[in-house]
């Protein structure tokens, strides 16, 4: 007897492995016996798989999927929802209406469908007749049932179903696009938000010092997170004098921005680096900030192919909070995680591929796909390819004073 839900949202994991340009990729589960199919009201629901996202940089081409019954005219869109630096979950791409006219159905995705790591994929009804159909038990996290043909979804919507293998797939090939040149310096993390706990409030301030004989010039590019760098991400210019030195008090509302990414320093054709200090903290209003000074990172200084690098959990889980931030060069990369717990033993293993010129902060739990770290844990992070800056932040939950570990190459 088949159970059936109303449409909601359950934790997302992304866990990523690495392939080659022109590799086939899945996006999604065609379980082999569903038995799990949808209320018929309300009639237009949304249905997110969430069990088996993209793990590549991907050009999909085909879907499959199985229905209920049929024929169903008209019945069924194909869609693809990517996780927003807001924490919403918005709508990359859709195709349909489709025709059903079997209870497993193919279709062509005209035109073919691009995602990126972390994209889910999902099946919407749009008529009465039939429904949405998975197989339980299955796998985890599961599926999000959402009512109406939503092209948006946030945390707390709609009906979490775990360990149900949603019925809908999609096919393609890997496009990992060329290595880009890497920029001249990067500062790891910028932002203007707020803190996880509702009481704090993080700025950014940057400092440019020109130590030279000569003028310097160029661009910060701001990179906002949960997307690779393209042409249009916004920059504004310096340009500075020998011996001078210039500050940008609040450095993303002096661009019309606000959020966290990372930045690129991008000295002008035949000028030289500046001296660059970003000061990341809390702004407490009246009773001052507490933060911390970080420098901007030399592609030369950065984890790259067989380095790895050591992060340390706070000593006391209780008293902070810890962010995992991930910045990706020209080439993207793929790294592998260790994690130990404090007497050594090793309590977690995965691998995630990034693309090239990516930035992502998460917390701990989401970034280890499962429970956030324990006192004195510690993260191996191995580079398997390409390269990357990874850091640690950590967050004092009574201050909300912030601080930044780099995960430098270790022995």
């Amino acid at each position: 007897m088949r159970r059936h839900v109303t449409a909601g949202l359950a934790f997302l994991v992304l866990l990523f492995a690495s392939a080659a340009a022109g590799q086939p990729v899945t996006v999604g589960n065609l379980p082999p016996s569903p038995n799990f199919g949808f209320e018929s009201t309300p009639v237009v629901i949304t249905a997110v798989d969430l069990s088996n996202p993209s793990t590549q940089v991907a050009t999909l081409t085909a879907a499959a999927f199985s229905w209920s019954v049929s024929p169903c005219p008209a019945g069924v869109k194909i869609k693809f929802f990517r996780l927003g630096p807001t924490g919403t979950y918005v709508l990359s791409a859709e195709r349909g209406p489709f025709d059903v006219t079997s209870v497993t159905q193919f279709v062509f995705l005209s035109p073919p469908v691009a995602v990126q790591p972390g994209d889910h994929i999902a099946i919407a009804r749009l008529t009465p007749c039939g429904s949405p159909v998975g197989q339980a038990p299955g796998a985890a996290p599961g599926l999000v049932a959402l009512a109406g043909d939503v092209s948006a979804f946030a945390a707390g919507q709609g009906t979490s179903v775990p360990n149900v293998t949603l019925s809908v797939q999609a096919t393609g090939n890997v496009t990992v696009p060329p290595p880009t040149p890497d920029p001249a310096a990067i500062v790891p993390v910028v932002g203007s938000t707020p803190g996880a706990l509702g009481q704090a409030f993080f700025r950014t301030t940057v400092q440019l010092h020109n130590p030279r004989t000569a003028p310097v010039s160029g661009q910060l590019v701001y990179h906002p997170q949960g997307a690779s760098a393209g042409a249009s991400d916004p920059s504004i210019f310096y340009s500075l004098q020998p011996g001078e030195t210039r500050s940008i008090p609040d450095l993303l509302p002096s661009m019309g921005l606000t959020g966290l990414g990372s930045l690129d320093v991008v000295p002008q054709a035949g000028s030289l680096l500046p001296v660059i200090v970003a000061r990341v903290f809390n702004d407490a209003g009246s009773l001052g900030t507490t933060g911390f000074a970080e420098e901007a990172v030399l592609p030369a200084e950065v984890l790259r192919a067989g380095a790895r690098g050591i992060l340390v959990a706070p000593p006391d889980a209780a008293l902070y909070r810890y962010n995992v931030g991930v910045r990706t060069l020209g080439a993207g990369a793929t790294l592998s995680v260790t994690v130990r717990d404090f007497t050594g033993a090793v309590t977690r293993t995965f691998t995630r591929t990034y693309a090239p010129n990516y930035f992502e902060q998460r917390d701990s739990g989401a970034f280890l796909g499962g429970a956030p770290v324990a006192s004195n844990d510690t993260l191996t992070v191995e580079v398997v390819s390409g390269s990357a800056i990874v850091y640690g932040a950590t967050i004092d939950n009574r201050t909300n004073d912030p601080s930044l570990q780099l995960a430098k190459p270790a022995p």
